[in-house]
């Protein structure tokens, strides 16, 4: 069976606009008063890379790990309070799909280990995942194809046979730099994100689901 690689932030957690809330409270905790003029795409980018911007954009008194630890702590503890993570409709019902019909399944996100194994218990997948592999474990986030080579690498199989789920242009073209194809996921309302580069864009994980019920990965 095709391996599949789920990105997990807007592919099985609508998390965006839960990071949006985290991220102008981090503003306002570490000074930024004009985060217009920020202008950057961190979907896909990992904490520290995110730090760095900061630090560089807005000058800030703030060394790397300082900032980082700082940032994942004030969200773990926004997360954490959260009862029922906002899923996205259908990637529950896809990831199990999936791992009953033995596709060797691994997780790829640019999120923190320990944030990937909250949302994965909320979300009660923990089980579903044979490999996981965090922004923790790689040195360059998305685009660069670190974590997707890692996760092929977890998993025991070639790369090139390997299909991702991603919502990010940052995903898509990690994916691609890996030699993977990929599955765009652009049905969230606030996902502007150019997908148009995806081998297959889709926006209702439940008809995935059927048509891989009726004839298999259509990729």
């Amino acid at each position: 069976m095709q391996p599949i690689i789920f990105d997990m932030d807007g592919v099985l957690v609508d998390s965006e606009p839960l990071h949006q809330q985290h991220l102008e409270a981090l503003f306002v905790k570490i000074g930024i008063t004009e985060p217009e003029k920020l202008n950057h795409n961190f979907k896909g980018v990992n904490t520290r890379d995110t730090s760095i911007i900061l630090i560089e954009t807005f000058n800030l008194d703030y060394d790397v790990d300082e900032l980082v630890k700082l940032s994942r702590k004030a969200y773990l503890e926004h997360l954490s309070s959260i009862k029922e993570l906002p899923s996205i409709p259908g990637a529950i019902e896809l990831v199990k799909f999936l791992a009953k019909a033995s596709h060797p399944l691994a997780l790829a996100s640019s999120a923190s280990a320990k944030r990937i194994e909250l949302f994965l218990t909320k979300l009660g997948l923990k089980q579903q995942f044979k490999v996981i592999a965090s922004g923790d474990d790689v040195e360059h986030s998305k685009p660069a194809p670190d974590i997707f080579l890692l996760a092929a690498k977890k998993l025991g199989v070639k790369p090139s046979d390997c299909i991702v789920i991603e919502d990010a242009e940052n995903g898509v073209r990690a994916a691609h730099s890996a030699g993977m194809k990929c599955i765009a996921y652009g049905g969230s309302d606030h996902n502007d994100d150019n997908l148009l580069a995806a081998d297959l864009v889709v926006k209702d994980f439940h008809a995935l689901v059927r048509a891989l019920e009726s004839g298999g990965l259509p990729v």
